[in-house]
């Protein structure tokens, strides 16, 4: 007679857990205390919610990245994720059970599914430890945020998020997140969070600049292996030199920041060409616009090499132009600029030149009708990071300065791009000097 078996319930062995990958990106726990007790003092009056992204809003195929703002305020890569911070009324304990007065932050993770986990690999879960890893006050289990945003709303109705806009909003998580809230909190009043974590993010501080120059200096390095595939002459492709910078970024532990963009010739003239297949011709200038991406913080540096290694004489002419326009910026900004004044800065200096190019019906034109892009954008953990073209730049902000000129009639483009800190002084060059000028990069391409 055979022996009845245990309950297979409890015979099952208890589910092994990997330790999860550290949090906060090697910044310290305070750093990020700091940007969410700010980002509390600038929005006093209600509840903040903020959404990580989930796994199934890959940025690029099949690879998941947590949405940048949710990075800033956490260091916390785990999908589906929430933060709410609270105000300083309200007791966290109306929608926590057991939270200690005290709470003001409560980060909500995912129950941690070791099936799942042999998949996806460790995930930092709800618990003691996710608490003392991340530096924030409580972590609870994110399938209770709902039933506890309605507990706090029913005491404070006013509830801060990064609102939508544009024509696309509707199909946006966070939209269907607010509708979700809405159906189940009629009264609920939703404020927008945007400016705020824009001012907040715009800022810089000592340890987000340290990190923008190590991927600045990846850069760097990728160009150098660019450039030397471009310095051997004709007949090689455009995807050669790509493919030469991105082994740079990845020997170095890097990702991209973007899309590398290597453009000869007429290709040049296209702002985000990103095919890189063609084949490169002796004296043509190659745009090669790349950026890495090391520890979640961006670099991004455009430089324009003459294929062989010597520039001709009108691609010496152009060349020259931009880079006077780019010295123009540097040297003629002043405190209180926008990056739209700093465009319109460029394109006065460009049509104050006496040279000429043709349009496309063959038309002469001056010089800044060449130049369609803006000068500068901010650059942090995004590429175009968060800033409006209208906001006096301050001490603190990192930016870009690119100017270009492109003329497809001759099949000559150009973009010089460095990454400078604005400080009370000025503008201030991140990272050691590339190479640049006409001289000194013939000599350096000639080395390669």
């Amino acid at each position: 007679m055979s022996v009845p078996s245990a309950d297979p319930q409890a015979a099952s062995p208890a589910p092994v857990f990997l330790p999860p990958p550290a949090p906060l990106l090697g910044f310290s726990a305070e750093e990020y205390r700091t940007r969410r007790q700010a980002l509390r003092s600038a929005c006093p009056d209600g509840i903040i919610l903020l959404r990580g992204s989930t796994e199934d809003e890959a940025v690029s195929p099949g690879r998941y990245q947590q949405n940048s703002t949710f990075l800033y305020f956490t260091g916390v890569v785990t999908p589906g994720a929430f933060l709410v911070l609270l105000p300083p009324d309200l007791p966290a304990v109306a929608g926590l059970r057991g939270a200690a007065p005290d709470v003001r932050e409560i980060l909500y993770l995912p129950k941690r599914d070791a099936a799942m986990e042999t998949w996806t690999g460790p995930k930092l879960g709800p618990g003691t430890e996710a608490e003392a890893a991340t530096g924030v006050q409580k972590t609870a289990d994110s399938s209770s945020v709902l039933g506890a945003l309605m507990a706090w709303a029913r005491r404070n109705s006013t509830l801060y998020l990064e609102a939508p806009f544009g024509p696309d909003n509707e199909t946006s998580r966070v939209y269907q997140l607010m509708n979700r809230l809405k159906a189940q909190m009629p009264t609920i009043h939703f404020k927008d969070a945007t400016d705020a974590i824009g001012h907040l993010r715009m800022v810089k501080s000592p340890a987000e600049i340290a990190r923008i120059v190590e991927a600045i200096e990846i850069t760097q390095a990728g160009h150098r292996a660019a450039r030397a595939v471009i310095a051997g002459g004709d007949g090689r492709h455009e995807y050669e030199a790509e493919a030469a910078a991105l082994q740079a970024f990845r020997s170095h532990g890097a990702g991209l920041a973007f899309g590398s963009i290597v453009g000869t010739g007429a290709n040049a003239t296209v702002l985000h060409y990103e095919e890189n297949c063609a084949q490169m011709k002796q004296g043509q200038l190659v745009v090669v616009d790349i950026g890495a991406k090391s520890g979640a913080y961006c670099g991004d540096l455009t430089r324009t090499y003459p294929v062989g290694g010597v520039f001709g004489d009108r691609e010496k002419e152009i060349y020259t132009l931009v880079l006077q326009a780019l010295e123009h910026a540097i040297s003629s900004f002043k405190h209180g600029d926008t990056l739209q004044d700093l465009t319109d800065k460029c394109k006065a200096f460009y049509k104050e030149q006496p040279q000429r190019a043709k349009d496309a019906n063959g038309v002469e034109q001056m010089l800044d009708n060449f130049m369609p892009h803006g000068l500068s954008h901010h650059l942090g953990l995004d590429v175009h990071d968060v800033g409006d073209r209208l906001i006096p730049l301050a001490p603190g902000h990192v930016i870009t300065v690119e100017p270009g000129l492109y003329i497809p009639s001759e099949g000559i483009g150009v973009r010089i791009e460095d990454d400078y800190l604005v400080t009370e002084d000025g503008l201030e060059l991140l990272g050691p000097p590339l190479e640049r000028g006409v001289d000194e990069l013939e000599a350096a391409l000639k080395a390669e």
